[in-house]
């Protein structure tokens, strides 16, 4: 678990103007709330907002009026057309009182299936784990290196101590498909064993036919 920083400031003001003339002046809105306090509003320089977001993180102290106050990131809303944060909910930890977070997965390793010319598919980018504060990793490692073309990696590979991860354990988190050329190539060859089949049963009632013709033609003579 890393820890990092940021610096806020309470703001007083309510509605959609206030947070406006703050967007404006580089800041961005921001709720803290959880363990039985009142929520307090905030605001945070959105470039050291933006700064943390690229590091590794799990676990952020929230510097406010003199005060200090372990939170994780519940929540950041973005602005649809431009992309930048414009709002972002915060939640309090403490210290023995489990929580629910989402972590990221790091896909590490290259899968030889790749190099066989499969391709490599990432169905989850995170995953919603259950723990104590303590044991928030950065990040979640999935390790692809015995990947061959047409295997998969679920919830239930994974060895992950201290921590409840809140899915199915059936939920496939990548795999690496065949190419196309030899899905289509395989397709091909199914189709044409069907017709095969198809049209084997119309052969043999023709030769039979032709038999019964015959045997029709020496009877009469």
């Amino acid at each position: 678990m890393k820890e990092s920083q940021l610096c806020a400031r309470l703001r007083q003001d309510k509605g959609k103007g206030p947070s406006r003339r703050l967007r404006r002046k580089g800041e961005v809105p921001c709720v803290l709330y959880g363990i039985e306090k009142d929520s307090l509003k905030l605001s945070i320089n959105r470039k050291e907002l933006e700064k943390l977001l690229g590091e590794a993180h799990s676990v952020i102290e929230i510097n406010y009026d003199d005060t200090k106050q372990s939170a994780v990131i519940k929540d950041i809303q973005y602005h649809p057309v431009r992309g930048d944060i414009i709002h972002i909910d915060l939640q309090r930890i403490k210290a023995g009182q489990e929580i629910s977070v989402a972590v990221p997965l790091k896909f590490v390793g290259v899968a030889p299936g790749i190099k066989m010319g499969g391709i490599f598919q990432e169905l989850k980018s995170e995953l919603e784990i259950t723990c104590l504060p303590k044991y928030i990793p950065n990040e979640i490692e999935v390790d692809v290196s015995m990947l061959n073309i047409g295997d998969a990696i679920h919830i239930s590979d994974l060895n992950i101590e201290n921590i409840i991860i809140r899915a199915d354990k059936k939920t496939t988190l990548c795999s690496v498909a065949a190419p196309k050329k030899i899905e289509e190539v395989v397709t091909a060859e199914v189709e044409e064993e069907e017709e095969e089949e198809e049209a084997e049963p119309e052969v043999i009632s023709s030769k039979a036919k032709k038999e019964e013709e015959g045997e029709e033609t020496e009877h009469k003579r």
